[in-house]
């Protein structure tokens, strides 16, 4: 792979598999199934399918980044700054290749 290809895949969000967003939603991978027939976004990549957090995140009703960076800002307290860090750690992924 060279430089401009590493580049390209470095900035492309990664998606999270169904194992994924049970975890991340404390449920099992089933109720995610039905999730998804209620509407949950997902993309089919060939026979498997994927979510991308920042999608699950909005039908969920969860604040965007961007939202959550105001709030925080607009608070302008050192506390507020600290507690979101730990908010903002991504999620673990698979790796995009």
């Amino acid at each position: 792979m060279n430089t401009n290809e590493q580049i390209r895949t470095s900035q492309i969000p990664a998606l999270w598999t169904t194992a994924d967003v049970s975890h991340f939603l404390g449920c099992s991978e089933r109720q995610v199934y039905a999730l998804r027939h209620e509407g949950l976004p997902s993309l089919r990549v060939g026979g498997l399918v994927r979510f991308d957090p920042e999608r699950v995140r909005e039908w969920l009703g969860c604040p965007t980044r961007e939202q959550q960076l105001r709030d925080i800002a607009a608070s302008g307290g050192d506390d507020a700054v600290c507690a979101a860090s730990d908010h903002f750690k991504e999620f673990p992924a698979q790796e995009v290749r």
